[in-house]
């Protein structure tokens, strides 16, 4: 009949062998019985004898039924015990899987992780347990990038789309931002839906691809300014002469002088733009010689001040028996321009440059502190970059602070840089020192 259902219908796979067996062994017990009691009642016996034997009859019913499940019991009992030894062994190997795994393995559901492998703990900077009981998805992840993975775990768990791969910047415990590239699916958990994937840390491969972009643009743009730096250095040298010369002949305060001037002022430009191309054109180290950092800043004082405005105060704090360090000649007078253009250049209102000189380690250590706008942490991550530039299209060339750091790891140092927005730039120059000063 349509609809009707069997009983083999209601019953597992598994549940299946098992009443076949338990009918087989039915019918065969029906059928011992029925014939025992046959084959008695056709014996002639008395009624003691055949009491006697309908015992026996029972008892070796009892015995062999015994027997019979004494084995089916043994040997559901091994099964059981070789299944459970299975799943132990798989589940202690899935464990190890996942809690050693090199990738973070991870499960979202409703907003938070439902589960977090170790590896995803050492990603963010958090205990595992944290990340699972107090905190949201949010707060691993940048604020500017939250939309973007809202998002994406929304349309998996509405069922738009079953995988994604996708990167965002991830927030660790510290503050730091680190790349994260997360690969996820769709699932369900105690039957609701959720979220399973990976996580990996693309930190320190994003770093490498990035030095091995800024190595090429170094490498574009020596050959580059090896080809032309020198003939273009020239043509600048002839229009700085007669400029000069121009501006000797003119009157002071016409529209002639000034224009003159404004013209000497740019192929300044241009002469200050060609020593930075080579900078970056020459292959070898320059030759470091001892100079006297207090006195090289004093001697650039003046051109500081010029280049610094008259809206920008300049203030100079030279620490006294600082010393000498190495560097090559005229180095330092480039190091220290850029730092003041672009301390100007943040300040476009007026405000106060600080440079300032003291020991730090086994050191000198080279300050310019602005009181500008400062730099959010995006735009501070890329300041070394060749030709990046937050100024307008003609006011910068992107090569001040890639021309700074250059020469300070020529000199055996580094360049250090602390901004943030509303609270202005600070610029050190770690230098080795040559010699100490002698103490008076």
């Amino acid at each position: 009949m349509r609809g009707k259902k069997h009983l083999k219908d209601l019953l597992e796979p598994s549940e299946r062998a098992a009443a076949r067996l338990a009918g087989s062994y039915a019918l065969a017990a029906g059928v011992w019985i029925v014939a025992s009691d046959r084959l008695l009642a056709a014996m002639p016996l008395d009624a003691e004898t055949a009491l006697r034997l309908q015992t026996l009859k029972g008892w070796l019913f009892v015995a062999v039924t015994a027997a019979l499940l004494f084995v089916f019991i043994r040997r559901a009992l091994e099964r059981q015990r070789r299944t459970a030894e299975h799943l132990s062994s798989s589940e202690e190997k899935f464990r190890t899987l996942v809690e050693r795994s090199l990738a973070g393995i991870y499960i979202v559901q409703d907003g938070r992780f439902a589960y977090v492998n170790p590896r995803c703990g050492e990603i963010f900077g958090y205990p595992p347990q944290k990340m699972t009981e107090r905190l949201s998805v949010d707060d691993f992840v940048v604020p500017d990038d939250r939309g973007l993975v809202r998002e994406n775990l929304r349309r998996r768990l509405a069922g738009e789309i079953q995988h994604l791969n996708y990167a965002f910047r991830g927030l660790r415990a510290d503050g730091s931002v680190v790349d994260i590239e997360v690969a996820g699916m769709a699932t369900t958990l105690g039957e609701r839906p959720a979220v399973i994937g990976t996580i990996l840390d693309q930190t320190e491969r994003n770093n490498l691809q990035k030095q091995a972009l800024q190595t090429q643009k170094l490498e574009i743009l020596g050959l580059l300014a090896g080809g032309i730096v020198h003939d273009f250095n020239n043509v600048v040298s002839s229009i700085t002469g007669h400029c000069q010369i121009l501006a000797l002949d003119l009157p002071k305060g016409t529209a002639s002088r000034r224009d003159a001037e404004e013209i000497l002022s740019c192929a300044q430009h241009a002469s200050n733009l060609t020593r930075q191309l080579l900078t970056f054109s020459r292959r070898q180290k320059l030759e470091s010689v001892p100079l006297d950092l207090n006195q090289a800043v004093r001697d650039c004082s003046a051109m500081m001040r010029s280049a610094a405005g008259d809206a920008v105060r300049l203030d100079l704090l030279l620490e006294d028996g600082l010393g000498s360090v190495r560097a090559a000649p005229g180095q330092l007078e480039q190091v220290l321009m850029n730092l003041v253009i672009n301390a100007r250049d943040a300040m476009p209102d007026g405000g106060v440059v600080t440079v300032a000189t003291q020991r730090g380690g086994l050191g000198a250590v080279l300050t310019v502190r602005d009181t500008g706008a400062g730099m959010d942490r995006a735009t501070l991550g890329r300041v070394f970059e060749v030709f990046f530039t937050t100024k307008p299209a003609g006011k910068g060339t992107g090569l001040g602070l890639p021309t700074v750091q250059r020469i300070a790891e020529n000199a055996g140092g580094r360049v250090e840089i602390d901004s943030s927005p509303g609270a202005g730039t600070t610029v050190r120059v770690l230098l080795p020192l040559d010699a100490p000063a002698a103490a008076v």
